[in-house]
């Protein structure tokens, strides 16, 4: 529910009455019968509205959270502060510490198979409960709802299932939000430094064995072999396409502009610059440095790359391309989703981590039989270029280049039929330039679909979308009265929720928003004055280009009196 910051309000401290209720409402809730203990004599309140759900979160004294409701739901859930110093408030299920480093940390539900039985006779399904690790079982770790009937299972090995919805742990975005000072309790901290520990001796260790890391595995003469003869992948293996990625972004990427952020620099650079191999199988997190931060503060520390900013959140800043390794770099063939995402046909990105489009064509009525008689492989749908490839094999396989001018081409039935069908034109030429058949040929003979990717090259959709690549509509006009607005529209293709929207916009323009429904059943966002390229500048650093936008100004400028 906190993955990422939620958008609050200022707080507001509840009358001493309703503070009370609150507490017996937890309590009752909980069926509790141990009083709560808050810090301080009061509690705040403030709303919030996050990626998934909106609602009210309450403070201590110290604005350190301590339990939170959503919109529509009276429940409230304490949170694992709250929980620190209220032992025993909520069953807990204990789990394994790699467990909440690899996976509760990282934003995933706590499955059956990797809890610790035995259970408590209270786990049952839709219980608040504690998640916790075995190692230190009193203290909360997260907080979420059972979704199993726990109690019925004496051994979990094999099992498949969510255990529990995670609606919030400890490293989450609700506690930074409020920049609040908590210690963290000994065995929660003991535990991490253990893991730290745990990660640092890998590395330490793929150092000394750097010649299964550095050099190719298995024998092979370089990583286009290995992807070829590896089915099974160790950690040393995908270590090794990581590292050699990062090499030949660093040498052969001209692409890269530095500075860059983290995220774009993993998805737009070192995964699109390895070799052909899965990407499901070689990925960051199957590696021994697991995260990406721990990745490059390694490759910082090696003297390779220069970093700013703290924690997760870096910059790549600065490169060394004197080293040795780099010297002495042999590059390699990329796999084809690389050269895919490098070409400029299909796709628009923007600078940094930007949503992308990739527009496809499904053939229909003769284009069908024109993609039959190329033989091309793939499908139901083609990119721009592969059809411009299916034509130039097509007008090669059946010699149709005019002998007086290579740039001309004979067009035989089928082509003639294709690019000529809409004009409907007796006397249309039968010799045309090579340049004048593609865009005819599409237009005519084949259907148009979109699909939308974020930066990380997750698709927005499960399918494409039939019709063009969407455009926000943003538009400035004056209403009766005299009163100017600016309406925001067709913003929800992008995954952009109306709330979200304009909460953002009512504080980027500190103006009042509404939210309504076009004649087209598509959601607007409405914000007084003229705040147009504002808005544009808005989408640009949310990932959205500006080819991506369509604005509008209707407001005309007043005449200057003479």
């Amino acid at each position: 529910m906190f993955k990422k910051e939620p958008r609050i309000k200022a707080l507001s401290k509840l009358k001493n009455s309703d503070r009370k209720k609150l507490v017996q409402s937890l309590k009752a809730q909980l069926k509790s019968d141990e009083d709560i203990s808050v810090a301080g004599d009061s509690i705040m309140q403030t709303n919030f509205i996050s990626t998934t759900a909106a609602g009210t979160i309450y403070t201590d004294s110290n604005s350190i959270p301590i339990m939170f409701k959503t919109k529509h739901s009276d429940t409230l859930y304490p949170t694992s502060f709250l929980l620190w110093s209220n032992n025993g408030l909520l069953s807990t299920v204990r789990t394994h510490s790699v467990v909440v480093e690899n996976y509760i940390f990282n934003g995933a539900d706590l499955m059956i198979a990797g809890t610790v039985p035995p259970f408590d006779s209270t786990l049952t399904i839709g219980t608040i409960c504690a998640v916790a690790t075995k190692e230190a079982p009193d203290v909360a770790i997260a907080v979420g709802i059972v979704k199993l009937n726990l109690p019925e299972y004496q051994q979990v090995l094999g099992k498949t299932g969510v255990a529990v919805e995670i609606l919030h742990h400890f490293e989450d975005a609700l506690f930074s939000t409020f920049k609040a000072k908590l210690e963290i309790p000994a065995s929660v901290k003991s535990i991490l430094q253990e893991e730290t520990t745990a990660d640092v001796a890998k590395e330490s260790d793929a150092e000394q064995e750097s010649q299964s890391v550095t050099e190719p595995p298995s024998g092979s003469e370089g990583p286009d072999d290995i992807a070829e003869v590896l089915d099974e992948l160790t950690v040393e293996d995908v270590d090794y396409f990581i590292r050699r990625a990062l090499y030949f972004t660093m040498v052969q990427d001209n692409t890269l502009t530095l500075p860059v952020v983290a995220s774009a620099f993993m998805s737009n650079h070192i995964m699109r610059n390895l070799p052909d191999v899965d990407h499901k199988k070689v990925n960051i997190k199957r590696t021994s440095w697991k995260k990406t931060a721990k990745f490059l503060k390694y490759f910082e520390k090696e003297g390779f790359l220069k970093l700013k900013g703290k924690g997760d959140d870096l910059i790549i800043v600065g490169m060394n391309k004197d080293k040795d390794e780099l010297k002495n770099f042999v590059p390699y063939k990329i796999g084809n989703t690389a050269k895919k995402a490098a070409s400029k046909s299909d796709s628009t990105q923007t600078q940094g981590v930007s949503v992308s489009s990739v527009n496809l064509y499904k053939p229909i009525n003769l284009g069908q039989k024109f993609i039959k008689e190329s033989n091309i492989s793939g499908g139901p749908m083609y990119t721009s270029l592969e059809i411009r490839n299916c034509i130039n094999d097509y007008i090669i396989k059946k010699n149709l280049v005019d002998e007086k001018d290579k740039k001309m081409v004979m067009l035989d039935d089928l082509l003639f039929a294709m690019v000529n069908r809409k004009i409907q034109n007796p006397i249309f030429p039968r010799i045309i330039p090579r340049a004048n058949i593609l865009e005819p040929l599409i237009a005519n003979n084949f259907n148009e679909y979109f699909q939308l990717y974020k930066g990380d090259n997750t698709p927005l959709f499960k399918n494409p979308i039939k019709g063009q690549t969407p455009k926000i509509d943003i538009v400035t006009e004056m209403k009766i009265g005299r009163k100017v607005v600016t309406r925001v529209s067709n913003f929800e293709n992008f995954r952009i929720s109306p709330e979200e929207l304009a909460a953002d916009l009512r504080k980027l323009c500190s103006g009042s928003t509404t939210i309504s429904e076009t004649p087209k059943k598509v959601s607007e966002v409405q914000v007084q004055g003229p705040h147009g390229q504002l808005i544009i500048d808005h989408f640009n650093k949310s990932g959205i280009p500006s080819k991506f936008i369509q604005f509008e100004n209707k407001v005309k400028r007043q005449k200057k009196k003479k």
